[in-house]
């Protein structure tokens, strides 16, 4: 559903005096360049210089010059490790080297290579691309909660979307907010034997994770001299950037990094690309995505499928061939491996390690939307340039999911309003609900845990449905990141009904960073997950405790057919 560009650029520049530090080319859209212009409004500050105009924070690495806007300093595109470019291509984020002029923090950082316009990525080729964006409240007293933000969208997005902007959360909630890049596709997940270290320090593979683990530890170094507190750091995501919470919570080099975590709609069940006919050397589709993916299964996918299409595979030494290859050799028909089996970094898949309680036990608010397949079908149906049929309906359920009969016995078509409503509820259920179901009574059996579904009726459209869907406005996948940012599809704050939602979303939202609990503040009252009381808030403009979330989502039903729960064994 989504591809990958890649790319490579040297490092930056630094000076006391230059200007923004832009980078690709200028979007012929109006959309765009406004999205770019309210990409800089973020900056942070030291407590000393917390009122100036143009703030300066002294990070371990150099000092940063942001920007204050309406009582919030922002600095964008700070580096938290060294460009991952030439010999630093498929190894661990290294430090980056100090500098000793004033970084500019004003400007917009380059977006991880990716080859697709979206709504939260734009297209790159640069691999110079590990920055971090800081949001802080200008005139806090002490320490401030921090969050971290993982931006989802699989192999394409960038923390400095504008759709992601942290203002709201700082200004109108006292916290100080950080959002990430990471490496994607294929640059983020290699898996080569020839990549591994040879005294066995590191093994390919999984460099999405350690990215996003070095900007948290960037964070606990650095970010109470924006004001946050290194102690108070809740991570979250939604989608891909979901998952990454999942695996981030399953991984024991995390330990110590976050005390809380917050996962939107964790999107791991997505198709992906892999080879089931190995012995026929084929490149098939792999019909449903494992929570992690064997070491040998990503080594044979990398000797059949990618090494011969970057042209490395007869030569003597691939490690060097692969870190010279152009980043146009890296695109093509595969995504990435995502989440691979990788000893000490991601020893065991995250459901099986939240069922044994292996994981870092911080308190967890997970949850899901009510309707998250609509998107996904009005993005096929706008693929196929019209709307659904049986057939394809049916073909897609082949093609992608574990025990086609068996989904299509519990889904058939005909019971349904239309093919695509068909589509969207299997993917609901299959693909979002039920996985958060299942991770919130793994979780909850040793640690404190929140479960939502986002419900509101007319939702903000983030992202606008396709108008070849005949699927009514739903709350589908995204719309809850409307009210979480407080911005619509052109970035302007919510207003009436969804301004007041958005306000009560991200009052739970904070409250939760800053003491493990999202209730206070004379919300309605949102319970605690756990074998004893299996009920999740209704997050709606009325929000309402509900226990009927697993039937509502046939979770029993596709557990009892193997479907779903697997991942825990």
């Amino acid at each position: 559903m989504i591809s990958t560009v890649l790319a490579e650029m040297g490092e930056r520049k630094l000076s006391v005096t230059r200007g923004s530090h832009w980078r690709g080319a200028v979007s012929d859209s109006l959309l765009a360049m406004l999205g770019s212009a309210l990409a800089i409004w973020p900056a942070a500050a030291t407590s000393s210089e917390a009122n100036s105009e143009h703030p300066v924070v002294h990070t371990a690495a150099g000092p940063v010059q942001g920007v204050e806007h309406d009582g919030v300093n922002v600095f964008t595109a700070i580096p938290y490790a060294a460009p991952p470019v030439g010999p630093n291509r498929f190894r661990p984020p290294q430090q980056h080297t100090p500098w000793t002029g004033v970084l500019d923090a004003t400007g917009e950082s380059p977006a991880c290579p990716q080859s697709e316009r979206s709504a939260i990525g734009k297209m790159s080729a640069d691999e110079d691309c590990l920055y971090l964006n800081v949001w802080a409240p200008a005139s806090r007293v002490g320490k401030q909660p921090v969050m971290v933000w993982i931006h989802g969208s699989g192999i394409s997005g960038y923390g400095g979307s504008p759709y992601f902007s942290g203002f709201h959360l700082a200004h109108d909630n006292g916290i100080v907010f950080v959002t990430i890049n990471y490496r994607l596709g294929l640059l983020g997940s290699l898996v080569s034997t020839s990549l591994d270290a040879p005294d066995g320090t590191h093994r390919s593979g999984d460099y999405w994770l350690l990215d996003q683990q070095a900007a948290l530890r960037w964070v606990k170094i650095n970010i109470a001299r924006f004001g946050g507190d290194p102690a108070t750091v809740t991570v979250m995501g939604e989608s891909s950037g979901g998952a990454s919470v999942l695996a981030l919570l399953a991984s024991p080099r995390s330990k110590g990094l976050f005390q809380r975590a917050i996962v939107e709609s964790e999107g791991d069940a997505e198709p992906v690309v892999r080879p089931t006919g190995l012995n026929g050397g084929d490149n098939e589709q792999f019909r449903s995505a494992p929570q992690l993916l064997s070491r040998a299964d990503a080594q044979r996918y990398t000797h059949v499928v990618v090494l011969p299409a970057v042209g490395c595979a007869n030569v003597k030494d691939v490690a060097a061939c692969l870190r010279a290859a152009p980043v146009s050799a890296f695109l093509g028909p595969f995504n990435g491996y995502m989440r691979v089996e990788n000893p000490g970094l991601l020893p065991r898949d995250p459901f099986a390690a939240f069922h044994s309680g292996h994981f870092n036990r911080v308190p967890v608010l997970i949850g899901s939307n009510a309707e998250e397949g609509h998107f996904m079908s009005a993005l096929l149906e706008k693929s196929l340039g019209r709307r659904l049929n049986a057939d394809d309906y049916r073909a897609f359920v082949v093609a992608y999911w574990p025990d086609p009969a068996k989904a299509l016995e519990l889904y058939p078509v005909d019971r349904f309003s239309s093919p695509a409503a068909a589509h969207s509820r299997l993917v609901t259920d299959l693909a979002f609900a039920c996985p958060a179901d299942l991770a919130r009574r793994e979780l909850s059996a040793f640690t404190q845990v929140y479960g939502y579904e986002f419900s509101e009726s007319d939702p903000v459209q983030k992202e606008p449905l396709s108008s070849i869907t005949e699927l009514p406005n739903a709350p589908y996948h995204t719309s809850e990141e409307s009210y979480v940012f407080d911005s619509d599809e052109v970035y302007a704050p919510l207003s009436g009904r969804a301004a007041t939602l958005s306000t009560t979303i991200r009052a739970y939202w904070a409250s939760f960073a800053r003491t493990g609990d999202p209730n206070g503040e004379q919300r309605p009252t949102w319970l605690q997950f756990d074998a004893h009381n299996l009920a999740i808030l209704e997050l709606q403009s009325n929000p309402r405790m509900s226990g009927a979330f697993a039937a509502d989502h046939n979770c029993k039903g596709l557990e009892a057919a193997g479907l779903i729960g697997g991942k825990t064994k």
